[in-house]
C-alpha cells in the first residue's frame, strides 16, 4: 500500500499477510480471511482502532464471540508489527493491545506504545544491589 499525498508510506504485505503457522511473537491478532483462509491483511478492530492481543486465550475466546468464519487468528511477527506501527505513525490508524477482561468480562485495553513500555519496564527490573 503506497500513498502520494505527504503522508506516503509503503507496507511491505509479504509480512502483513500471514498463514495460519505465523507465530504470535510478540503478538496475536483477528484478521478478515477468504474461503481458502488467506488474509489480506486487515486487522480486527473498530473504526480506524486496531486490536492486537497479548494473550492467545483472550484472542480465542473473542473470535468465538464473534463467529464470524471470515476471521481467523494469526500470529503477529516483529517484522509485521514494525509494518502496523507505520499505520499509526501515518496516523491511518491506531494500536491497542488487548490484556484481557476484567470481572464484568469487560474488554480490557491499552494503546500500543503504553503496552511495549510496560514490557519493557517489567523485562527489565532494577539491579539488586550487592552486598559487601
Amino acid at each position: 500500500m503506497s500513498d502520494t499525498n505527504d503522508n506516503a508510506f509503503e507496507i511491505d504485505f509479504s509480512v502483513c499477510c500471514p498463514d495460519a503457522s505465523a507465530p504470535g511473537e510478540p503478538y496475536h491478532a483477528i484478521m478478515k480471511v477468504d474461503a481458502d483462509g488467506k488474509t489480506d491483511g486487515t486487522l480486527w478492530g473498530q473504526g480506524t482502532k486496531l486490536m492486537l492481543f497479548d494473550d492467545h486465550i483472550a484472542a480465542q475466546k473473542i473470535l468465538e464471540v464473534l463467529g464470524n468464519q471470515g476471521f481467523a487468528l494469526r500470529g503477529v511477527t516483529k517484522a509485521h508489527l514494525e509494518e502496523l506501527k507505520k499505520l499509526e505513525a501515518s496516523e491511518r490508524a491506531e494500536l491497542f493491545v488487548i490484556i484481557g477482561f476484567t470481572a464484568r468480562g469487560d474488554i480490557e485495553a491499552m494503546p500500543l506504545a503504553e503496552h511495549l513500555a510496560r514490557v519493557s519496564k517489567a523485562g527489565n527490573p532494577p539491579p539488586i544491589p550487592k552486598k559487601h
